[in-house]
């Protein structure tokens, strides 16, 4: 989580974010100054999804029990009395498990304990969090809390907060829920106006309901400006590579296909191919049609073992690079 630097809140992050968007996008490099640090905007909450185990964290009765009682501060009609009680606890399990892996925690504990709570002190002081919060901390709190709810703005606020990468994964958890019935259109406009960690977590999230947005995936879904891994594999299943090595494609979707399959192949955090062994058998039974990469060739080669890749694909590929 990053911490406050030296520099005093010029307001909160929610305005700051709002007054520097435009068209739908911050501008390239946008910072938050009293939040710089080591880690790039959703670097450390990425690191943390991608490769802590497990990524979802168990029921936990202390840990749950702790989120409670900060629930019921928080939708308590004194609730502005507790602020730094409130606070202190999350801090603390911020340190223990990070705010970010506690946001399925927070959700399931709002959902089976209605009854406890006031829900609509709760969605009030959600929406202070996100609309005065200066920290990392209290704005992620706060849209962790207002998650759950069906209030037109909630679905609004994921849209402007979405924008940087900070928030995307956010902004990507509220949007797939099935209420906001047009929070994938607004998830694929976000992906498409962020780079960075918030490219990565839109995509793992986006759904490809539609053929533009399978197309996007293909062909741009992977790039980001982290490391395009992360997404290749995802965007292989999603703009249904298989099926489309299965039909008549272009050289532009099989160039594609390829370069996803070049991503996920080397080396790096996580590395890997669902269905591996259909999709690559299918990229090689159109390689005679179009183009192709003998490195790209050598590196299937390479994982013929770990994919089990036929003797008639092996033997196809070897002839590729010997030609």
């Amino acid at each position: 989580m990053s911490q406050e630097s030296a520099v005093n809140p010029l307001c909160p992050i929610y305005e700051y974010i709002i007054t520097s968007t435009k068209d739908g996008r911050l501008p390239d490099g946008f910072e938050i100054p009293w939040l710089k640090d080591m880690w790039a905007p959703g670097a450390h909450d990425g690191v943390l999804l991608k490769h802590m185990i497990p990524i979802e964290l168990t029921p936990e009765p202390e840990r749950d029990l702790k989120i409670l009682e900060v629930l019921k501060l928080m939708a308590s009609e004194n609730n502005a009395d507790h602020m730094e009680e409130v606070f202190a606890v999350m801090e603390e399990l911020d340190k223990k498990d990070s705010i970010v892996r506690l946001y399925d925690p927070i959700v399931r504990m709002i959902a089976s304990h209605q009854k406890e709570l006031n829900l609509h002190t709760l969605l009030q002081f959600g929406d202070f969090l996100i609309s005065k919060g200066t920290s990392l901390l209290a704005v992620k709190l706060g849209l962790s809390v207002i998650a759950p709810f069906h209030a037109p703005f909630v679905e609004d606020v994921a849209v402007e907060f979405g924008v940087y990468d900070e928030f995307t994964y956010y902004a990507a958890r509220i949007l797939t829920y099935d209420y906001w019935p047009n929070g994938n259109a607004e998830l694929f406009n976000l992906a498409r106006n962020v780079k960075g960690w918030g490219r990565i977590h839109a995509v793992e999230w986006l759904q490809p309901e539609t053929q533009e947005i399978r197309d996007w995936l293909l062909f741009e879904g992977a790039d980001n400006t982290v490391i395009p891994q992360y997404s290749a594999n995802i965007c292989l299943q999603k703009a249904e590579a298989k099926k489309r090595l299965d039909g008549s494609l272009t050289a532009k979707e099989y160039a594609a296909i390829g370069n996803l399959i070049r991503e996920s192949l080397v080396q790096g955090p996580c590395r890997g191919i669902t269905d591996g062994e259909q999709l690559l058998s299918k990229y090689m039974m159109k390689a005679q049609d179009f183009p192709i990469d003998p490195e790209l060739i050598r590196m299937i080669l390479e994982a013929a073992d770990e994919y089990d890749l036929n003797e008639n694909v092996i033997e196809a590929a070897k002839r590729l690079v010997d030609a």
